[in-house]
């Protein structure tokens, strides 16, 4: 570092580009370093005209000598604390940097014996004396730059220098008095500088925490936006369940209805009407569904109903069309949540409607299981061609929709198709 490098530590320019932050840093250093020349200026002076008869011309210049470079020596050492006071980075630098090595060692050494030194040249036993004063930069030196342990050694230092001298010129009686006098003035830059660094501290303290709390807000915002957007699609794959599950039963029954009144049109025109008048309620039923669904995202079927009171008014449905449907209640019924009972009650709704579809069954069987103590199971089956792997009924929206209802349970669904030997549909949800 040159003599540029010195002076900017010593005395940092202020610039306009400098944070408020910095600003205040850089202040705080210029007033420091004023304090210190200042006191030890206004101590040695102020010991020179005191005892200006009592001092020999030589004792006066190497006062001041001692004095100039007691100064220089405490501004020289203090300028790698200065640097990370006033560096500024990504990652906030410890302050003060609290590492002693042999340079600070030395370095406390070198002051602490020229302060001793001028006290000594400076006290010629008159009092009132104040270049006592000169043994205060020390103390509050080791606050900044130094630990616990080397501030104590630092403080002690001072204090045994200051009765050491007390002791040599007013003997061991003066030192009470003296002591008392010089413990305030110690105790008060002791405790102002361990303030200003607790401050400090606290201060960069805040700032990081600030900055770890943007970072933190940023990432909840982020969060945020990814679950409105899983919020979204999972509320979309809901509403398209809903659709599928409700409109596409009643319009499955409905075609049936339609078909078996065209075939029994000229041969029975008697039942051909009622299966028109039953496809024209049914038509009615999931209108009404559908104005349900969009004034209230779902109208759910089994308001104010139990689940096997609501399946079986749906197999009654089914039946109308000329199939035959089985249901069967094992165990004892208990109350679901509604979830549950709403993915239990759209399996029977998908397996009839499947049976209807693509089947070609004569017979299907619905069984409600409370057998186990913490599962609830339908089971839809059916006598028909059975399904491919590979059909629409095993692959299709429908499936895939009530797969994505039950493990939001965290349940499961089994389907067994063979060709020639019907099809299973089973779901089992936690209840």
């Amino acid at each position: 570092m040159g003599l540029g490098g010195l002076v900017e530590t010593v005395w940092p320019v202020i610039s306009s580009a400098d944070s408020d932050s910095q600003r205040r840093k850089k202040l705080a250093v210029r007033g420091g370093h004023l304090a210190m020349v200042a006191m030890v200026a206004i101590a040695v002076t102020g010991t020179i005209l005191a005892d200006f008869p009592r001092l020999t011309r030589s004792r006066v210049f190497g006062l001041v000598a001692v004095a100039v470079v007691y100064m220089g020596w405490s501004l020289l050492g203090t300028r790698d604390a200065i640097r990370l006071l006033l560096w500024e980075g990504g990652t906030p630098q410890p302050l003060p940097a609290r590492t002693p090595g042999y340079g600070i060692v030395l370095y406390f050494v070198g002051q602490v014996a020229l302060a001793g030194l001028v006290y000594y040249l400076g006290d010629v036993g008159h009092e009132p004396n104040l270049v006592w004063l000169a043994l205060l930069p020390p103390v509050a030196y080791s606050v900044f730059i130094l630990e616990r342990t080397g501030i104590v050694v630092v403080s002690g230092l001072t204090l045994g220098i200051f009765v050491l001298n007390v002791v040599q010129r007013h003997g061991w009686a003066g030192v009470p008095y003296a002591l008392m006098a010089f413990s305030f003035a110690w105790l008060f830059t002791l405790v102002f500088a361990l303030l200003v660094v607790s401050a400090e501290r606290s201060r960069i303290q805040v700032q990081q925490l600030a900055e770890e709390l943007g970072a933190a807000n940023l990432k909840l915002r982020t969060y945020a936006v990814q679950v409105e957007e899983l919020a979204v699609a999972r509320e979309r794959n809901r509403i398209a369940r809903e659709i599928h599950d409700s409109l596409g039963h009643y319009l499955t029954v409905v075609n049936v209805q339609i078909r078996a009144a065209q075939a029994l049109q000229e041969s029975d025109p008697a039942r051909a009407r009622h299966a028109m008048e039953k496809a024209q309620a049914l038509t009615q039923e999931g209108l009404q569904d559908i104005r349900r669904s969009v004034a209230t995202l779902r109208a759910s079927p089994l308001h104010n109903r139990l689940l096997a009171e609501a399946l079986r008014e749906m197999i009654q449905e089914s039946r109308t069309t000329g199939l035959e449907t089985e249901f069967q209640v094992r165990g004892e019924p208990r109350p679901l949540s509604p979830p549950a009972a709403l993915a239990l009650y759209r399996a029977g709704q998908e397996g009839l409607t499947n049976v209807c579809k693509h089947a070609r069954a004569t017979r299907v069987a619905l069984v409600l299981d409370f057998s186990l103590p913490a599962q609830v199971s339908l089971r839809v089956t059916d006598d028909g061609c059975g399904t491919p792997a590979e059909s629409p009924a095993s692959t299709g929206f429908g499936l895939l929709g009530l797969r994505e209802r039950v493990q939001l349970l965290g349940g499961e669904v089994r389907v067994r198709a063979t060709p020639g030997a019907g099809f299973s549909l089973e779901v089992e949800v936690p209840g």
